[in-house]
């Protein structure tokens, strides 16, 4: 569901800022845009939307096998795109990185952006249900647009709704880790526990 994958984009934005070496803002920042590229129109699940789905009914794509890559959990879903963006991004934008000017502000946001799309992958990994009448396996496709593997959880179910408060209490707990203050709350938490 779309607040579970904006919670795991969270997660992972956040993360990429923090292993980057950036500033509070900075990572902070990474963790918004991680969020929109989780779920929406500008994720994976562009596969959803109307325009995706139009074009879709008019291209003859299943004649390509396993139901066509525009299927829900398609091509969109294929960590091979995926890769391919991120290998674009490390040779062609991280190298700006280093510039401390606009050319980092890019290359992190873009950065950003790829783990927000790197995270909407792993969540339909674990969550994403089969489809039985279309034939398409949980998860997500190991090849361009077949051949899906994932756990398969319920989706919208109990465990799901838990797993999005727990990933929101990791992004908590990633930003207060960068102002100091994750450290400072557990010992005074283990001071209380333990007693005077």
């Amino acid at each position: 569901m779309g607040p579970t994958h904006r919670a795991l984009g969270a997660v992972f934005g956040v993360g990429y800022g923090v292993s980057m070496g950036l500033p509070v803002a900075g990572v902070v920042g990474c963790g918004v845009l991680g969020t929109l590229t989780a779920a929406g129109v500008t994720s994976p699940d562009v596969d959803q939307r109307r325009g995706w789905r139009l074009a879709d009914t008019l291209t003859p794509d299943e004649l390509l096998g396993g139901h066509g890559p525009m299927q829900h959990r398609g091509i969109t879903h294929w960590w091979g795109v995926a890769l391919v963006a991120t290998a674009g991004w490390l040779t062609g934008l991280l190298p700006l990185a280093g510039d401390g000017g606009r050319g980092s502000l890019l290359a992190h946001a873009v950065g950003a952006l790829l783990a927000g799309w790197w995270s909407h992958l792993v969540g339909d990994l674990v969550f994403g249900k089969a489809d039985v009448r279309t034939g398409r396996g949980p998860g997500i496709p190991m090849m361009p647009w077949w051949g899906h593997v994932g756990l398969s959880l319920d989706v919208g179910g109990r465990l799901e709704r838990l797993t999005q408060a727990g990933l929101w209490l990791v992004v908590a707990g990633q930003v207060l880790a960068q102002v100091g203050l994750l450290g400072r709350l557990l010992d005074a938490g283990r001071t209380v526990v333990a007693g005077p």
